[in-house]
C-alpha cells in the first residue's frame, strides 16, 4: 500500500493507523508548498480536488476520504482488533466515533486554517473566527465530557477514531484555542501521544 500524505494534516491520523496496523505500506509526503515537488502534480492528477490523504491500495484501488481509508485498514489488520467486529453495536460506536471526528469536529476546527481566505478586513476575521471558536469549543466541550473516565473514545481500546481525533485536535494549539480548561482532553493528547506507533509517525513526518 502506498499513502501520500501532508504532514500534520488529517492524512497524518492515516499514516498513524497504518502504522499500529502493522501491515505492510509505504508513506510518501506530499509538500504543497515545493513547486518542484512531483508528488503535488501526481496527486492532483490522482484527486481532482486536492486533497489529502490519497490510499493506493495493494489491489491498485484508490482511497480518499479519511473514513474509508481508516476502515479500510483496519479491516486488513484483522490480529490488531483497531475496529469491533462488523454487525456488533460496538462497530456501530466505534464508527459513529468516527464520523464524529471527520464531519464534525475536523470542520468546526480545520475551517479556522481558511480564515484569511474569507476577508482582509480584520474585523471581518474576527467577528468570523468568534463564531467557529465558538463553535469549535462547543464540540470540544462535549468531547471532554465524553472521554472522562475513559482511556480513549471507546473506552480502553485504541481505534482509528483516536489516530484522527488526535491529529485534529492538536490543531489547536496553531490556532490558538486554549485546551486549558479540557482536562479529559489533555490527559487523552498526551495517552495517545505516548503510543510508540504515534511517537513513530510524528518523528517520520518531522513533527516532534
Amino acid at each position: 500500500m502506498k499513502l501520500y500524505y501532508s504532514a500534520g494534516s488529517c492524512s497524518t491520523s492515516c499514516h498513524i493507523t497504518l502504522q499500529e496496523s502493522g501491515l505492510k505500506y509505504e508513506a510518501i509526503e506530499v509538500d504543497w508548498d515545493n513547486a518542484k515537488d512531483p508528488n503535488v502534480e501526481l496527486v492532483s492528477r490522482l484527486n481532482p480536488l486536492g486533497t489529502l490523504p490519497i490510499l493506493i491500495t495493494d489491489e491498485g484501488k484508490q482511497l480518499d476520504q479519511n473514513l474509508a481509508i481508516h476502515t479500510y485498514i483496519a479491516d486488513k489488520a484483522t490480529n490488531k482488533n483497531l475496529l469491533p467486529p462488523a454487525g456488533s453495536v460496538e462497530r456501530a460506536e466505534a464508527l459513529n466515533w468516527l464520523s464524529f471526528v471527520a464531519t464534525d469536529l475536523h470542520k468546526s476546527i480545520g475551517a479556522l486554517f481558511g480564515l484569511p481566505r474569507i476577508s482582509e478586513d480584520k474585523a471581518v476575521q474576527a467577528t468570523v473566527r468568534k463564531y467557529m471558536v465558538d463553535s469549535a469549543n462547543g464540540y470540544l466541550t462535549y468531547l471532554d465530557s465524553k472521554l472522562a473516565g475513559k482511556d480513549y473514545l471507546m473506552g480502553r481500546t485504541f481505534t482509528p477514531a483516536d489516530a484522527y481525533a488526535f491529529v485534529v485536535l492538536g490543531w489547536t494549539k496553531w490556532l490558538e484555542i486554549p485546551l486549558t480548561s479540557y482536562t479529559h482532553i489533555q490527559s487523552y493528547q498526551a495517552r495517545v501521544a505516548a503510543r510508540p506507533a504515534v511517537a513513530q509517525v510524528l518523528k517520520d513526518e518531522g513533527l516532534l
